[in-house]
C-alpha cells in the first residue's frame, strides 16, 4: 500500500515538474521525486542492503538539494545583459 501511495506522489510531482515554468519550483518538485525514489528503494528491497542503498540515495539527494538551494540563492543577485547590452537585475 505504501509503495502505491509513494508511486502516485512521484507521478504527480513529475507532472508538476513538467508543467511548471518557474525554475525554483521545478527544482523543488525534482527534489521530492528524489526523496520518493529513496523511499521506494527502502520499501521494495526489504534487505539490509536495500536499507543501506536507500540511505545512501537519501543522503546524496539531500546534499544535491542543498547545493541547488545554495546556487539559487547566489543567482538572485546576478546581473545580466540583454541584446542591447543594457544592464538589468534578474527577478
Amino acid at each position: 500500500m505504501f509503495i502505491e501511495i509513494i508511486g502516485v506522489i512521484t507521478i504527480l510531482m513529475a507532472l508538476r515538474a513538467v508543467i511548471t515554468k518557474d525554475r525554483a519550483e521545478k527544482l523543488l518538485y525534482i527534489n521530492v521525486i528524489g526523496f520518493c525514489v529513496s523511499a521506494l528503494v527502502a520499501l521494495y528491497i526489504q534487505t539490509p542492503f536495500g536499507l543501506v542503498l536507500a540511505a545512501a540515495f537519501f543522503i546524496s539527494s539531500t546534499i544535491g538539494a542543498n547545493a541547488i538551494a545554495y546556487s539559487l540563492d547566489d543567482l538572485e543577485d546576478e546581473i545580466t545583459y540583454d541584446k542591447n547590452m543594457e544592464e538589468h537585475k534578474e527577478n
